[in-house]
């Protein structure tokens, strides 16, 4: 169904219709997206200090299992476990709790 061509709409359509050309010759992420840039930055360390590990560990009461322990000082990588989740009472570990509530 063709669109209805009124005055506002014909200089939108002509805009789309550019910025899609303009988008198809750009091509994306450059020649080769499937490889790396060869001088770009990589990350070799993420080291988590102790009081990264302790935010992370908030709310699990030790002993903790070796798994917890090891998504705990996981580094940079990002993780749910890390962010508090739902409120109200399925909030298990204590996120949206104010400081001293038991």
């Amino acid at each position: 169904m063709p669109m209805p061509a009124t005055p506002l709409l014909r200089p939108t359509w002509l805009a789309l219709l550019l910025l899609q050309a303009a988008a198809a010759q750009a091509g994306v992420a450059g020649l080769v997206p499937d490889r790396r840039p060869a001088h770009a930055p990589a990350v070799t360390q993420a080291p988590v200090g102790p009081e990264l590990k302790a935010q992370r560990l908030h709310g699990v009461v030790p002993p903790w299992p070796a798994t917890v322990e090891r998504l705990a000082e996981q580094g940079a990588w990002w993780a749910p476990f890390f962010h508090p989740g739902m409120s109200g009472p399925y909030d298990l570990r204590g996120w949206h709790r104010p400081l001293g509530d038991p």
